[in-house]
């Protein structure tokens, strides 16, 4: 079993994806999946300019206020779902759109903090959430019937709001809840670059994750956080890799990308 993870950029163009994926008939696989881009087009279509956190980490992260949220459930959960679910359907690959928020990621509110002009500010509007828990269940269930699951990265909270969680660790997270074997974590480069854009990184050791994050911009040090989570939870191995060339799956199962396994 194997989990892939895919921005919302390449959501756009997934053609190559479920056509890979379509020559996989012996591989139980769940898609989990984002969609900034597509919220931020249809926030400024409706008047409004996104706005994003920077915490004293350097990770940046959507102000998903209470509207946005909305539009967040509306472009993700609906329109980037459902464009995959047919795309994998044209490519006859047996593709279910599933939310994160239908009882599957259980999530926590966060109380964010951000760092405005050095000083450092308290978030109290904001639905993103930490994930505390995957049920699995429903997953496992369309895995055994031959499905392929598509997952929103929507989490349910505890006073069952919909929350905003980062797609990357929604990914490692239902991973090692399903014991899955692998993770690949789809990106726009060939993988983690010590000197980017030189010096790609072919395999490493979770161990050198901490190390990789001191070099990373804040999106790949995102990704650098999921595959540390997804080895902690026994996922086996995680490749990070270009998601835009042709036959991506097969590329990163045949060493394409950085591959991560555990000490």
């Amino acid at each position: 079993m194997m989990v892939l993870k895919i921005g919302g950029s390449m959501a756009d163009r997934a053609e190559e994806l479920a056509d890979d994926i379509s020559g996989l008939a012996n591989e139980k696989i769940v898609i989990v999946h984002g969609g900034g881009p597509q919220v931020t087009k249809l926030e400024k279509a409706l008047g409004r300019e996104p706005k994003y956190i920077i915490s004293k980490e350097g990770f940046k992260s959507r102000h998903t206020d209470a509207e946005t949220m909305e539009n967040f459930v509306m472009a993700v959960g609906g329109g980037v779902n459902a464009s995959l679910v047919r795309m994998l359907r044209k490519h006859n690959v047996n593709a279910v759109g599933v939310c994160g928020a239908s009882g599957i990621v259980l999530a926590k509110r966060k109380m964010l903090v951000g760092v405005e002009n050095g000083k450092e500010r308290i978030i109290r509007d904001d639905y993103s959430g930490k994930i505390r828990k995957i049920e699995p269940g429903a997953l496992s269930a369309l895995l055994g019937a031959g499905f392929v699951p598509v997952v929103a990265p929507i989490a349910l909270g505890e006073e069952f709001e919909a929350l905003n969680v980062d797609g990357d660790r929604a990914a490692a997270a239902i991973a090692g809840a399903l014991g899955a074997e692998r993770l690949i974590l789809f990106t726009d480069v060939e993988g983690f670059f010590m000197n980017f854009p030189n010096d790609l990184v072919r395999n490493a050791k979770q161990g050198q994750i901490a190390e990789f994050q001191k070099s990373a911009n804040a999106g790949m040090k995102r990704k650098l956080v999921a595959a540390d989570e997804a080895l902690a939870n026994g996922v086996k191995e995680v490749i990070m890799c270009s998601g835009l060339k042709e036959k991506p799956v097969s590329s990163a199962l045949s060493g394409g990308g950085t591959h991560f396994t555990k000490q």
